[in-house]
């Protein structure tokens, strides 16, 4: 028997083990009704057991961010909030915008080229110079990489085709650096203001991008409504990709825990020395019903625990209310 079950566990998928907690959590609610047999022979109502108030389960949580956010995106409103309107450094959270203002601005079957410029960013994703690749691809690429190099050879082609004039290559992705900021008004994250197309710092005591905890949840959820084909990719741990040169390249996920995470939807992570740890998901804790959870300013390793308590601590209050 233990086997058998070992080889359940081992094979089934793990969104099948969730179905079956939030199942028995099901029929748990039932039983008030019931009676059931006391020491004494007699029958006592089952509703007694539940009489005592349930603790929030989000109290019992202690979080390494400096800031978190849960929002019930299905329904609009707010589930878990610490410090969620305070501006503080995005990080690469930052490409979230860089992503839906692309696909915004021309069709994702667009082809970009890689500029020489692109390449001197900070970090190393192995692009090359010349390389043509289709902008969903490059997206996907740059989401899942957190590739600046990415981020850069965006914002310049596509500053380039909004150009009314010849520009340099700064001013090109100046000009898309506007369209971040005005994509952020028009959505009302009026905490959220970009200085550049990655998030990377400008310097030691300048950010390249601020915004809260609040308004990085609900960037990740309005990119995921409009955006979905390719901001879901980015809940897989690695994928496959070839440009029109015939390049061939493995984007890995900076979110090593994607997949411990129970059906997630989409995940973006973000590190700076000013930053800290950032991190933003979206996990379906039910049929059709996306919650979304930011942590900012916490530790390259502790974000990826202050999420997974949230998402603990947010199906247990889901399944109290």
């Amino acid at each position: 028997m233990r086997n058998g079950l070992y080889q359940f566990q081992r094979y089934a998928p793990p969104e099948i083990f969730f179905w079956m907690a939030m199942l028995l959590a099901f029929f748990s609610i039932l039983l008030p009704g019931k009676e059931l047999p006391d020491a004494h022979g007699g029958f006592v109502a089952a509703a007694a057991i539940y009489d005592e108030p349930r603790e929030n389960p989000y109290q019992a949580i202690e979080l390494a961010a400096r800031a978190a956010y849960v929002f019930d995106a299905r329904a609009g409103k707010t589930l878990f909030a610490k410090n969620e309107t305070e501006p503080l450094a995005l990080a690469s959270i930052t490409k979230i915008m860089t992503a839906a203002v692309a696909l915004s601005l021309i069709p994702e079957t667009t082809y970009i080229t890689i500029a020489p410029q692109a390449i001197k960013e900070e970090g190393d994703s192995g692009l090359v110079v010349g390389e043509r690749w289709l902008l969903r691809d490059l997206l996907k690429f740059m989401l899942l990489e957190s590739s600046n190099d990415a981020a850069a050879a965006v914002s310049s082609a596509i500053g380039e085709m909004l150009a009314v004039r010849a520009l340099s290559d700064e001013d090109h992705r100046r000009l898309f650096i506007e369209k971040m900021n005005e994509e952020a008004a028009r959505l009302g994250l009026s905490s959220t203001r970009f200085f550049n197309e990655s998030g990377l710092d400008i310097d030691e005591t300048h950010p390249g991008a601020v915004s809260s905890g609040k308004e990085t949840a609900r960037l990740l959820a309005y990119a995921l409504l409009q955006f979905p084909a390719v901001f879901a990719e980015t809940r897989w741990s690695e994928l496959e990709f070839g440009n029109e040169n015939g390049g061939r390249y493995s984007a890995q996920n900076t979110n090593k825990e994607v997949d411990t995470l129970p059906l997630l939807i989409a995940s973006k992570t973000g590190y700076t020395d000013l930053a800290g740890g950032n991190l933003v998901i979206a996990f379906d804790a039910g049929f059709n019903y996306p919650i979304v959870i930011s942590v900012l300013g916490s530790t390259i390793d502790e974000r990826f625990n202050d999420v997974r308590k949230l998402v603990w601590a947010t199906l247990e209050f889901l399944q109290q209310n």
